[in-house]
């Protein structure tokens, strides 16, 4: 019996890529997350006058008919953006990060599981703000997160064959 050993599996380029972007994106987001956890009054005040200037830019531009429509969605988001709405975010969007940044790490070294632990974090970041947040600014802290990680999960999901 000769004694052989198989080549060990080869990373394709394109999994290389996605892996080291979500490595930096996760890092960055863990980063920002952390800041938002411990100064959640500060950040609420900065949240608050971006929308009021960003509210104010859209009043301006839209007609009278949309205005209402454009103060009701920003009356609700500012009503529920106080400093344990943004530590509530936080602690979400670490876990999103966290689950995010492990399953491209596992998928690194092409495990299958990572991929699923990948999908468990874009669906932490899809329903959690909406269930515990809820209103318009859940859903506003869901698309803003989990955009391009939906993106990144379909783009992942191309690669599921290269993994074991």
């Amino acid at each position: 019996m000769q004694n052989q050993t198989e080549a060990p599996a080869q990373r394709p380029l394109f999994l290389t890529v996605l892996c080291v972007l979500t490595f930096i994106s996760a890092v960055s987001g863990l980063w920002t997350q952390s800041e938002r956890l411990w100064t959640p009054g500060v950040v609420a005040d900065q949240m608050q006058q971006m929308f009021e200037t960003f509210r104010e830019n859209m009043e301006e531009r839209s007609q009278e008919a949309d205005s209402d429509i454009v103060n009701s969605l920003f009356d609700s988001v500012l009503t529920r953006l106080d400093a344990d709405t943004i530590q509530t975010s936080a602690i979400i969007l670490l876990i999103y990060e966290s689950l995010t940044l492990f399953g491209a790490y596992l998928m690194w070294g092409l495990q299958k599981r990572g991929f699923y632990f990948y999908a468990g974090g874009v669906a932490v970041a899809l329903l959690v703000p909406v269930l515990l947040i809820g209103g318009w600014l859940g859903l506003v802290v869901t698309l803003g997160e989990a955009f391009f990680s939906i993106i990144f999960l379909g783009l992942y999901a191309l690669n599921l064959k290269y993994m074991q």
